[in-house]
């Protein structure tokens, strides 16, 4: 077994590239599709046995609790003494900061919705099952309500 040239020209070489990154995004979207989504459209009596669901609810549940946990601490620990300029300032830099922590952090488990507009819509665009949107939604709300209750006491 000898070298061997490979006599593709330009064109046909970058025709080969472009199909095999035509394959390899394919191959990806089908990997990401696998949780979460309804391309599989696993039925509701299956789907709320799995342990993933559950994972991903708990998930949800916690990220809205850190979020208003971090959003709502951050404007009432600004506000004594400060002007309205640097509420404003550190209650969007704790926004933005928790927002962008908690994506990476619950992206992989549940999507890392955070916020119950952000489930309905995906369930309206198919994206997550109803009964997915519907947990979800009902997780966000409670976290969130404890993560009020849990800096206003």
């Amino acid at each position: 077994m000898g070298e061997q040239a490979f006599n593709i020209s330009d064109e046909n070489l970058e025709q080969h590239i472009v199909t095999l990154f035509e394959k390899l995004e394919c191959l990806r979207k089908d990997a990401n599709s696998g949780d979460g989504g309804l391309s599989g459209r696993v039925p509701a009596r299956v789907e709320v046995r799995t342990l993933s669901l559950w994972k991903a609810v708990v998930a949800e549940c916690a990220a809205s609790f850190l979020y208003v946990f971090i959003v709502c601490g951050a404007a009432g620990g600004a506000g004594v003494g400060a002007s309205a300029s640097a509420v404003l300032l550190s209650t969007a830099l704790a926004s933005g900061c928790a927002i962008a922590t908690l994506t990476l952090c619950f992206a992989n488990i549940s999507g890392a919705h955070v916020n119950p507009a952000v489930s309905a819509a995906l369930c309206v665009r198919r994206r997550v099952s109803p009964l997915r949107a519907a947990l979800y939604v009902a997780a966000q709300c409670g976290g969130a309500i404890a993560g009020a209750a849990a800096i206003y006491g």
